[in-house]
């Protein structure tokens, strides 16, 4: 009963971080299209704004959750599981502070317009994109490995 928890708990958790790379690589599109055309930064913007708040954010917690669900089933946990844990906690610190500029970038926005800093802001997303992804790129490695091990 105990191994067919962990299978399902790790197939929601799998599900979640499929849905949560799907948004988070819609919005590195988004972000990168008003560095080629300016007149879309306001646009970019109002929906990343959005799409963090109605999706990404409940998205980000469903993950957490099912993680933290997921390492509660498994005995024994590893040094790798750890360095999993450190991989995929930090993505989502990166990912939680991107969502903080954004949130920010938006309401600046609706105060104030488009000015240089929502440039700085659209670029600090970029980078939050940029580092995020390769601490889920070393996350998901480790977690394949742990998917096969189960598998196997």
């Amino acid at each position: 009963m105990e191994t067919q928890a962990l299978n399902v708990m790790a197939m929601a958790h799998l599900i979640m971080l499929s849905l949560w790379g799907g948004v988070v690589a819609t919005e590195a599109v988004i972000e990168i299209y008003p560095f080629r055309k300016r007149e879309l930064h306001a646009a970019t913007i109002r929906f990343h704004y959005w799409i963090d708040l109605l999706v990404e954010l409940p998205l980000v917690l469903a993950v957490v959750t099912t993680g933290i669900a997921l390492l509660l089933l498994t005995d024994p946990v590893t040094p790798l599981h750890l360095v999993k844990i450190g991989f995929g906690g930090s993505a989502v610190a990166i990912n939680l502070f991107c969502i903080v500029v954004v949130v920010r970038r938006g309401r600046r926005l609706e105060r104030w317009g488009d000015d240089g800093p929502l440039w700085r802001a659209s670029r600090t997303v970029l980078a939050c994109f940029a580092t995020g992804l390769l601490c889920a790129g070393g996350a998901a490695i480790i977690g394949f490995r742990f998917a096969l091990e189960r598998l196997g």
